[in-house]
């Protein structure tokens, strides 16, 4: 906790300084895990320490390692509230990096229902009943994406093998995004802006959702087969939702924006999928998808001290030649 908590400080400190802390304290995590000897007997508590280490490896820019890092408990999900929390939180974890590294999931099957997500009375439920909502929302999406997309990408099979199956995967993206509570699907930006003043927490779980879901919906539809070829409308159309998502986000907690990781790289992605189907548009559609690209570039030029952000400027640059 102490080694996340340094990757968002805001002083004078120089930033060196606060990622040498950073690193210092997750050293010092990492060292306590070996000690313990989770690999031969793994706890709940190594089990937590293990997916808190994979957040900061992710915020730090060494997101393969924090894929390698992640782990899948054996364990049975009915036995405690507190193991099946920690399962919800590996499972969404490695999800997410597999999605981002088109690497087979860990799991892909779960016997924890989305309204059984959060049953007990000392729960986080009886205090805010929207973080219920943000998880249960959150793990009816990380229960369709791994066996439908993570999987086949990672083997490099067809998401789709038929315009049937396209059709059927998109209906079942629809019905997760329709039961959303309606306080995570909009992307207005007055209305951010006004939930931004009232509770940022909110809008904090309400934009990283909408970014991960179209996120995911572009990757189903852009896939292209003979028998189940791209919709390069709806495509651009996703993918321009979910870099709507990353750039609101930015506008509001321009610090937390840089520090996740998750969030840049998958807008990144984003960015590159509206480049690679530019020269098939015309319109609205091209303007606005050229309008997002020169966004996000802008917003990699800010970043200018990471050689990485460098190169990704130079690559976005090249879709707008």
């Amino acid at each position: 906790m102490l080694a996340l908590g340094a990757q968002f400080v805001t002083s004078t400190t120089p930033s060196q300084e606060r990622k040498d802390a950073a690193e210092l304290y997750a050293s010092a995590s990492s060292q306590s895990l070996r000690i313990s000897s989770y690999l031969s007997s793994a706890s709940l508590g190594s089990i937590q320490a293990m997916v808190l280490f994979v957040h900061f490896l992710v915020n730090n820019n060494h997101a393969s390692d924090a894929w390698a890092f992640s782990v899948s408990p054996h364990a049975s999900l009915l036995e405690k509230q507190q193991r099946r929390k920690i399962w919800q939180a590996v499972l969404l974890q490695d999800t997410s990096l597999a999605v981002l590294f088109s690497l087979p999931p860990s799991a892909t099957h779960t016997d924890v229902s989305v309204e059984g997500a959060l049953d007990d009375s000392s729960s986080i439920a009886q205090i805010d009943p929207t973080d219920t909502a943000y998880i249960q929302s959150s793990w009816a999406l990380a229960n369709l994406v791994p066996e439908t997309i993570c999987s086949p990408r990672s083997l490099g099979m067809p998401v789709c093998t038929t315009a049937r199956h396209k059709f059927k995967l998109i209906a079942d993206f629809r019905a997760v995004h329709k039961s959303f509570p309606d306080v995570f699907k909009s992307l207005d930006p007055d209305n951010i802006e006004a939930m931004a003043k009232a509770n940022e927490r909110v809008v904090f779980q309400s934009l990283f959702l909408t970014n991960n879901y179209f996120h995911n919906l572009m990757l189903a539809y852009a896939f292209d087969s003979p028998d189940a070829p791209a919709n390069i409308h709806a495509t651009l159309d996703a993918a321009h939702d979910a870099i709507t998502a990353f750039f609101l986000f930015f506008t509001h907690f321009e610090i937390e924006a840089r520090a996740w990781w998750e969030l840049n790289h998958r807008a990144f992605l984003e960015a590159l999928c509206i480049g690679h189907v530019l020269k098939k548009v015309n319109g609205v559609r091209l303007e606005r998808a050229k309008a997002d690209i020169k966004r996000m570039s802008q917003i990699m030029q800010g970043m200018e001290d990471i050689e990485v952000a460098r190169e990704r400027t130079r690559a976005l640059g090249e879709f707008l030649v």
